[in-house]
């Protein structure tokens, strides 16, 4: 049976993008007064924390599989907010009823991407077979 590599820095990784997500989510909402029409800031936040959560939780599971699904759906999750961040700002980048999110976005853009680059840093490589 394959080994199981050590969980702990990609969950950790995967763990505080979300709750990074989160309170940019909820700073979002907070800014402009919590009212409903700008709720689904606090909620796209939370709900990507907790998917990413998800993803941390399975690749800790304890058996290969699980980690593989973990660390694989978590980096598409990762990839997918980044472009989703990145076209959000270049769409707010110049209209004036959407300068006020202008930053923020551009901040979950910059996190979402860094990231992504600490769990490719973080991701276990392939091993290298012994030449004899």
């Amino acid at each position: 049976m394959a080994e199981v590599p050590s969980a702990a820095p990609v969950a950790s990784a995967l763990v505080a993008h979300g709750v990074f997500l989160a309170g940019c989510g909820c700073y979002g909402a907070a800014a402009a007064g919590w009212t409903p029409k700008v709720m689904h800031s606090a909620y796209a936040g939370l709900g990507s924390c907790a998917a990413l959560s998800l993803c941390a939780l399975l690749s800790a599971g304890g058996t290969r599989w699980r980690y593989m699904v973990g660390v694989h759906v978590g980096l598409l999750l990762q990839t997918l907010l980044t472009g989703v961040f990145a076209v959000q700002s270049f769409r707010s980048f110049g209209v004036p009823e959407k300068q006020d999110r202008f930053p923020l976005f551009v901040v979950m853009t910059l996190g979402s991407a860094g990231a992504l680059a600490a769990m490719f840093l973080l991701k276990p490589k392939k091993k290298k077979a012994a030449t004899a």
